[in-house]
C-alpha cells in the first residue's frame, strides 16, 4: 500500500473498529442485564425472533454489502455513476423490504409459534428497516466510515441508557426489540441526510434495466449470504422447534458472546475490503497480497481462538454467573469456528468476490450451507446443542476446502 492507501486504511480501520466495539461492546454490557432480567425463557423467545427476521435483513441485504460496496469503491470519483448506484441499490433493497414484510404477515397469519408473539416479531422487524435505510456499504465504498461512526456512537449510547432505565421486569421484554429498532432507524435516517447533502448525492428513479443489471450483479453473493445465514441460524431455529425457550436462551446468551469476538476481526476484514477490490486486479500481485492477509490476520485469529478457548469459563462466569457454567464449553468450540470464518473471510471476501469471481464462493456456501442444514435437522433433535456445534464447524471446514478447490481446479 502506499502513504496515501495507508492513511485511508488506518482512517477507515479506526473508524470501523470504533463502530465495530459499538456494536458489540454496548451489546455487552446489556447482555448480562437483560438475560438476569428478562430470564432465560423470554431471552430465547427474543432469540428466535431475532434468527427469523435475520433471514429478512439477509433477503434486504441482498448481497449489497459486498457488490454494491465493490461497484462505489471502483467509481467513487464518478458522481453521476454513484448517484445510479445508490438509487438503483437503495430501489431494489425498499422492493425487497415489501417482500419480506409480506412474508412476515404469511408466517404470523400460518404459523402459531409466531402468530402467538405477533407483536414481538413485528417490533423485531423494525430492524429490517433500518438496515435497508442504512447505507454502510455507500461510506465503506467512499472509504468515509468516519460519518456513520459518529452517529452510531450517538444513537447506540442512547439505546444502551434507554434499556437500564425502562426494562426492569420480564414483562417489559417487548422494548428490547422496539428499543432497538428505534436506534437503528435513527440512525439510518442521519446517514441518509449526509448521503444527500455532504455527498450531494440525491435518490433518482433509475430504467428497469439498470436496476436489472445491479440486481444480477449482486445475485451471487446475495446467495452466499442467505446460504451464511443458513450456515450461523439454521441450528437456533431447528432448536427452538424440539425444545424450549429456556434452552435456546442459554444457547443465544453464549452464542452473542462469540459473535462478539468474531466481531473483533470485522473492522479489519472490511476496511481491506475496498483496498483488496483494487489489489487482485493484478492477479500475481494479488495471491502476494492475500497470502499476507492469511499469513498476519490467520495467526492473530489463531492465538485469540486459543486464548478465549482456554479462559472461556472465566468469560462466561463473569458475564452470566455461575448458572452458565455448564454451558461454557460452548464458547470454547465455537473458537474452532472463529479460525476458519476469518480465514474463510480472506478468500471468500477479499480474493474471490474481491477479484469478482463471487460465483465460485456461492457454489461453496451452497454445499456448505445445504450440508450443515442437513446436519441440524438429522442431528440437533437427538443432541441440542451438541448437534449444533458439530454442524456449524464441520459445515465451516467443508467451506474452506471446497473454496481451496474452486481456486485451484479453475486456476482463479
Amino acid at each position: 500500500m502506499n502513504i496515501a492507501e495507508k492513511k485511508r486504511f488506518l482512517g477507515n480501520f479506526i473508524s470501523l473498529a470504533t463502530l465495530q466495539g459499538l456494536n458489540y461492546i454496548l451489546p455487552l454490557l446489556t447482555l448480562p442485564y437483560l438475560v438476569r432480567v428478562l430470564g432465560a425463557e423470554k431471552f430465547g423467545l427474543i432469540a428466535f425472533a431475532t434468527a427469523v427476521v435475520g433471514y429478512f435483513i439477509v433477503l434486504t441485504d441482498y448481497g449489497f454489502n459486498f457488490s454494491a460496496t465493490r461497484e462505489v469503491a471502483n467509481h467513487k470519483d464518478d458522481k453521476n455513476k454513484l448517484v445510479e448506484i445508490f438509487s438503483s441499490v437503495m430501489t431494489i433493497k425498499i422492493l425487497l423490504l415489501l417482500v419480506s414484510f409480506i412474508i412476515l404477515l404469511f408466517l404470523i397469519l400460518c404459523f402459531e409459534k409466531i402468530g402467538n408473539d405477533a407483536q414481538l416479531y413485528i417490533l423485531t422487524f423494525g430492524t429490517v428497516v433500518g438496515q435497508v435505510l442504512f447505507p454502510v456499504w455507500f461510506f465503506q465504498g467512499v472509504e468515509r466510515m468516519k460519518y456513520i461512526t459518529i452517529i452510531n456512537i450517538i444513537s447506540k449510547t442512547i439505546f444502551t441508557v434507554a434499556i437500564f432505565l425502562l426494562v426492569k421486569h420480564t414483562s417489559d421484554y417487548l422494548l428490547v426489540p422496539l428499543l432497538t429498532s428505534i436506534g437503528i432507524i435513527i440512525a439510518s435516517l442521519i446517514s441518509l441526510y449526509i448521503v444527500f447533502f455532504s455527498f450531494n448525492v440525491k435518490f433518482k428513479f433509475q430504467k428497469v434495466a439498470t436496476i436489472k443489471m445491479y440486481l444480477k450483479g449482486g445475485s451471487h453473493l446475495f446467495y452466499t449470504s442467505a446460504l451464511s445465514n443458513l450456515l450461523t441460524s439454521s441450528g437456533v431455529i431447528v432448536l427452538s422447534l424440539v425444545t424450549n425457550n429456556t434452552v435456546v436462551g442459554y444457547f443465544s446468551a453464549i452464542e452473542k458472546l462469540f459473535r462478539a469476538v468474531v466481531g473483533l476481526f470485522s473492522p479489519l476484514t472490511q476496511a481491506l475490503y475496498p483496498i483488496s477490490c483494487n489489489k487482485v486486479q493484478d492477479p500475481i500481485a494479488g495471491k502476494i497480497y492475500i497470502r499476507k492477509l492469511l499469513y498476519f490476520i490467520g495467526s492473530a485469529a489463531l492465538v485469540v481462538a486459543i486464548g478465549f478457548a482456554i479462559f472461556s469459563e472465566y468469560v462466561v462466569n463473569f458475564m452470566y454467573g455461575s448458572d452458565f457454567s455448564a454451558y461454557s464449553y460452548i464458547l470454547a468450540i465455537m473458537m474452532i469456528w472463529l479460525f476458519f470464518g476469518v480465514i474463510n473471510n480472506i478468500i471468500g471476501i477479499q480474493y474471490l468476490s474481491a477479484s469478482k469471481n463471487d460465483k465460485y464462493y456461492m457454489y461453496s456456501f451452497f454445499i456448505a450451507g445445504i450440508i450443515t442444514v442437513l446436519l441440524n435437522i438429522v442431528l440437533v433433535p437427538y443432541f441440542l446443542i451438541n448437534g449444533i456445534l458439530f454442524s456449524m464447524i464441520f459445515g465451516e471446514i467443508l467451506l474452506t476446502i471446497f473454496m481451496i478447490y474452486f481456486i485451484s481446479r479453475f486456476k482463479i
